[in-house]
């Protein structure tokens, strides 16, 4: 049986897809808290570094990770925010493995939990609630996605 489409291609898209920020937004969201310094120096490259610190303001922002996509503007922000120069940044050389160590460092500052086996049952008895009372599809979603941010659960994407 095909999925259904709960979200329009322009929900969808916005809902994939990092935020777009204004210069006050970058400011907010890419401030870097004195807690994250020492992970940030641990980090070699430069690339790793602005990465790191655009997914943690990404995630502040959604409570969602994007892998791979930033915004040109942001990474050119963050670089010139740690002293770095944008040029130097190739996100095609930002590593999975280290995307994925970097998720765990910024899971773990903001205190959230991973959406993993027990955070999708959890969510999957939520949502068999909400079913039941028959909301529609999109309330559905919006409202496990609402719970999720609640629990401090990490928000999944799309499918």
């Amino acid at each position: 049986m095909p999925r259904s489409k709960i979200f329009n291609t322009l929900e969808w898209e916005a809902f994939e897809s990092p935020p777009v920020f204004s210069s006050g937004d970058r400011k907010r969201f890419f401030s870097l808290p004195l807690s994250l310094e020492d992970a940030l120096a641990d980090l070699r490259t430069p690339t790793n570094k602005v990465c790191f610190l655009a997914a943690a303001g990404y995630f502040k922002a959604r409570y969602k990770f994007f892998p791979r996509q930033f915004h040109p503007n942001d990474i050119v922000y963050v670089a010139r925010q740690i002293g770095v120069d944008p040029l130097q940044i190739r996100v095609d050389a930002y590593s999975k493995e280290s995307r994925a160590r970097h998720q765990r460092v910024i899971l773990s500052y903001f205190g959230f939990a991973p959406f993993d086996k027990t955070a999708s049952d959890f969510a999957a008895g939520e949502i068999a609630n909400l079913v039941a009372v028959q909301f529609r599809p999109k309330l559905v979603l919006l409202e496990i996605l609402q719970v999720l941010t609640r629990k401090k659960i990490e928000i999944p994407s799309y499918n």
